[in-house]
Formats: C-alpha cells, sequence, structure tokens
C-alpha cells in the first residue's frame, strides 16, 4: 500500500516544475495540469447554461456605453522601471508594426509618476498612440480606474512594463472570435508562464471557434477570487469590467497591510466580484507574453 501511494505521488510531481522555479518557465506543451482540477464536457456545459443568458443581457446592457464596435485598446501600465519598459517596446514595436494586423488598434501608455525624462525616451520609440501621464503616483488601481473609464474601446488588452511581447503570429483576431461566439468569456488569459498546474485551477475539455481556434475554458476556484479575473497579459470585454461595478476608489498610500495592496484589491477583491459572472479563455498555442520575473516590484503596485 505504501509503495503505491509513493508511486501515484512520484508521477504526478514528475508533471509539477520544480517549486523554486517555476515562475521562471514557460508554459509546456501540452499544458501541465498538475493539481488542477479537469471538469468534463458535461460539467462545463452546466456551468456555461447558468451564466450564458446572464452574460448577453450584460453585454448588451454594457456594452453600448461609448463604445467602438471592435476596436481595441492596448493599455500599457509603467511606473519608473524604464530598463523593463524599454525591453517591452524593443518587442512590442516590431510586433505590432510587422506581425500583428488587426485593424482597429489604439496603443496607450500609462505612467504613473516617472518623470518626463521617461516619457521623452518613450516618444522616440514611436509606439504609442497615446500616453496619459500622471505627474504623482496613483497606484495601480487609481491609474487603471482612469484609463479603463476614458478608453472607448469594445476591447482592452492590457499588460504591465515587465511584460516580454514574444509571439510570431497575429493573435487579436482569435480572442475577437472566441468573444464574438462565446458570450459567457469575459477575459482571455495571454500569459505564458507555467503555472497551470496549482490546485485552485478548474479548467474545461478543450473548445473551438469557427475559425479554428481552440480555447480551454477556465473556471473560478471554489472560494470564488482565481482562474478569471487577473491583471496583465489579459485582454477584456470592457463591458465585462463595467457590468461588476468597476474599481473601488482608493488612495495611494504605503500600506504592508495585504487587504489595502492595489495589487490584491485589483486581482483578488474585484476578481469575487467578476468571477460571479464572467468565465475566462486561455488559447491553445497563443500565449504571446512572458514576464521574466527579474524586476523588483513596481512601485505602481504598493
Amino acid at each position: 500500500m505504501i509503495s503505491f501511494f509513493y508511486k501515484v505521488l512520484t508521477e504526478v510531481k514528475l508533471r509539477l516544475p520544480p517549486v523554486k522555479d517555476w515562475k521562471y518557465q514557460v508554459q509546456t506543451n501540452p499544458p501541465t495540469f498538475g493539481w488542477a482540477k479537469k471538469i468534463d464536457e458535461k460539467q462545463l456545459n452546466e456551468i456555461v447554461l447558468r451564466r450564458k443568458q446572464k452574460c448577453i443581457e450584460l453585454n448588451q446592457k454594457y456594452s453600448a456605453k461609448d463604445c467602438v464596435k471592435g476596436k481595441v485598446s492596448i493599455v500599457v501600465l509603467s511606473c519608473k522601471r524604464w530598463w523593463t519598459l524599454e525591453r517591452l517596446m524593443k518587442t512590442a514595436t516590431p510586433f505590432f508594426k510587422n506581425i500583428e494586423n488587426y485593424h482597429s488598434l489604439e496603443k496607450i501608455l500609462v505612467d504613473n509618476g516617472s518623470g518626463e525624462e521617461l516619457i521623452n525616451n518613450v516618444r522616440s520609440y514611436d509606439l504609442f498612440d497615446k500616453i496619459i501621464e500622471h505627474k504623482e503616483n496613483l497606484g495601480m488601481v487609481g491609474a487603471l480606474k482612469d484609463i479603463f473609464n476614458k478608453v472607448d474601446s469594445e476591447y482592452i488588452l492590457f499588460f504591465e512594463d515587465d511584460f516580454v511581447l514574444d509571439f510570431d503570429k497575429p493573435f487579436i483576431q482569435s480572442c475577437i472570435d472566441i468573444f464574438n461566439e462565446y458570450p459567457e468569456i469575459g477575459i482571455i488569459r495571454l500569459k505564458n508562464q507555467n503555472n497551470w498546474w496549482k490546485p485552485f485551477r478548474i479548467i474545461s475539455p478543450l473548445r473551438k471557434t469557427r475559425s479554428g481556434t481552440e480555447f480551454w475554458t477556465w473556471i473560478p476556484s471554489n472560494d470564488g477570487e482565481y482562474n478569471v479575473w487577473a491583471a496583465g497579459s489579459v485582454m477584456f470585454r470592457r463591458s465585462s469590467f463595467y457590468s461588476v461595478g468597476e474599481l473601488e476608489d482608493t488612495p495611494h498610500v504605503l500600506r504592508t497591510d495585504k487587504k489595502m495592496n492595489h495589487a490584491y484589491l485589483y486581482e483578488n477583491v474585484f476578481a469575487r466580484k467578476y468571477n460571479k459572472y464572467w468565465l475566462a479563455a486561455k488559447i491553445k498555442g497563443v500565449t504571446p507574453f512572458i514576464q521574466p520575473n527579474d524586476n523588483q516590484q513596481s512601485p505602481g503596485w504598493e
């Protein structure tokens, strides 16, 4: 009996990345599901059925809010990390110039108090159509609430300045196809990181759009806090953001208390509300963003 359980534990461990360095690894192909819970098609259909009509109603109600149909606003949040931002621009500039061919894009930098020198350096790359320059750091929540309310796009593609865009084909139309055909999908997660094995993950079988794009559906964890809404390297419906009441007004103060941390408020507190209605997608073979995790924490997250 002992040898049997040892064998099972060994096999499970073999499917997991080393604990100390998983966050530095890109996803395996096929994905390493590890301790994640896999549900079958019947379970997925039951979950979708409970949500689909409500999501259709929310999309209809909120998509008309000053929205340009089909438009995508690419939002990059930055704060006093020039070397990571420059690295991102060196990868994003050729991608959007030579590879991505989606017809309706705008690229926006939201800077949280970095100063004129950084802004002038950014302009020399000619990547962004707009620069929202905050003289003082509003914090993550403050800066994102401001820009999410200013754009007139139907979709927002959001990532931070410590990511790298590493992809060799267009991907935005694939995201749009999923949104158009699956109203319960509110957000698409595009980060290439080997963390699908986490025990709170709930993952469905592959589904497919009419154009052939395959994707997994991620279901909220049992506590409603994880799996769907997230920060960085995501594309989401602007209507889904409005449908759950936006972000809370929170002053930018340096607090070690987790419940007052901007990252926690964005990724956990807001997530619980968002996850009540929406599901997330992870597209097979479409993970264009890598986060090297080689930087200090951004001042904008504190």
